[in-house]
């Protein structure tokens, strides 16, 4: 486990922000797939005793961040071709509506500044980051559910984070030009939301998503 790094300036009930703390630091990729949750670890690093970090576990294993096994522990879920499919089966079916509606709605100050990230992405040559990868990934996609006009997808897909970033983390951390491809395709949806065409930006985004959990399932499979 990395070193928790995280805001102790809210002041809210104990347990509560110990849950949101140790939810941030997962989603922030701190623990590895497989990981054992060390609660006496955490408890010091959080500077709490052992009893509001077991009520956070429970809370989050009721969410999927966390899977606890009896007599063994809490642990992060690894990233089974089950996961894969559900998660992409959502996203194919909900965020193809959601670039559509977008598309127009977007301002073009958003759209050059993706293009510039893209470009520079694609200058660096492999030179990025996991991590600068990763956030560009999550904030590409976060940048059609903004501009979405049914706020209760909005609230679906945000409810559904955790669980599509354990699947994308998997996936960024696998070798080969995958994340090469991924940028390609999404330089495409953007060129086509450039154009203000949300027919075909919605295409070529349910055409990325399925690639994505091809490409995946085939590294899970390896």
């Amino acid at each position: 486990m990395k070193s928790l790094r995280l805001d102790t300036s809210e002041d809210k009930g104990l347990s509560h922000w110990v849950t949101v703390s140790l939810q941030e630091a997962i989603l922030n990729g701190q623990f590895e797939p497989g990981e054992k949750l060390d609660q006496d670890l955490i408890a010091a690093q959080l500077q709490v005793s052992r009893t509001p970090v077991r009520e956070a576990l429970k809370v989050l294993a009721s969410e999927g961040y966390v899977e606890i096994l009896p007599y063994r522990g809490a642990f992060i879920p690894r990233v089974s071709q089950r996961d894969i499919y559900d998660v992409y089966e959502i996203r194919w079916l909900i965020e193809p509506e959601v670039v559509r509606q977008a598309t127009p709605l977007i301002p073009d100050a958003l759209i050059l500044q993706f293009e510039e990230t893209f470009e520079q992405q694609t200058a660096a040559s492999g030179k990025w980051s996991e991590r600068q990868v990763l956030d560009t990934d999550q904030s590409f996609h976060a940048l059609f559910t903004r501009h979405c006009q049914n706020q209760l997808i909005h609230e679906f897909l945000n409810k559904l984070n955790h669980r599509i970033f354990r699947v994308r983390n998997f996936a960024f951390r696998q070798p080969g030009t995958h994340l090469e491809v991924s940028l390609h395709e999404h330089c495409a949806i953007l060129e086509a939301v450039r154009q203000r065409d949300p027919d075909r930006a919605a295409e070529l985004m349910q055409t990325h998503l399925k690639n994505s959990a091809y490409r995946i399932c085939q590294y899970l499979n390896e």
